[in-house]
């Protein structure tokens, strides 16, 4: 399943995409994960490592597709299993982040990771406008790496000390990475459909 971008719909609102993109992450990212909060404590541990991924990754994944679904040409190949084939990125590389250690190196290279693997599930959605899988995979790995180092910075910045409440530390982490990894994949996102797309052809 792929989809067909209109690009006359996008040149005519891209600052609109872009921004409703944006938006859209940081939105998804603060609803997926803020409700878990509570919820982690009263969860078994390793089921907790299953569900709060699986929360966070999907609100994200429908959080842009509904943005990007405004864009889309009318067709009856749109079915919701695009939207899910989108959150599926997100709940497999949320996954990846649970199990790897706690520390801020890590976690770093955990999103780096996780822009990778976000980037490969959606990429079967998306083909037929994304000519080289690679751009798409460098440009989400740079921005969740990057949203994360901007979260922390931000953290630090505004709060001291290691009593920050967990619901204040989880919605600040949400937003600001939200805000920059959406940003940076958003203009990623539309000058990639400014490129020819790609037509695939069956053999004859």
């Amino acid at each position: 399943m792929t989809i067909d971008i209109d690009e006359v719909k996008v040149e005519r609102n891209e600052f609109g995409l872009w921004l409703g993109w944006t938006l859209a992450t940081a939105g998804g990212m603060l609803l997926g994960f803020l409700p878990t909060v509570p919820l982690v404590n009263l969860l078994d541990l390793g089921f907790a490592h299953i569900a709060v991924p699986a929360l966070a990754g999907t609100a994200i994944g429908f959080a842009q597709w509904l943005v990007l679904r405004r864009y889309v040409i009318a067709s009856t190949q749109w079915i919701w299993s695009d939207g899910i084939s989108w959150a599926a990125g997100y709940i497999l590389g949320l996954l990846l982040i649970q199990v790897l250690p706690s520390t801020i190196f890590v976690a770093f290279i955990g999103y780096f990771l996780f822009g990778v693997i976000v980037a490969l599930v959606q990429w079967p959605v998306l083909r037929r406008e994304i000519p080289h899988l690679f751009t798409w995979v460098v440009a989400n790995a740079l921005a969740w790496a990057a949203g994360y180092w901007v979260s922390q910075a931000v953290l630090s910045l505004f709060f001291t000390g290691d009593l920050i409440p967990p619901a204040v530390s989880t919605a600040v982490i949400a937003v600001t990475s939200g805000l920059v990894a959406g940003a940076i994949t958003g203009v990623a996102l539309i000058w990639i459909v400014r490129k020819p797309e790609v037509v695939h052809e069956k053999p004859a």
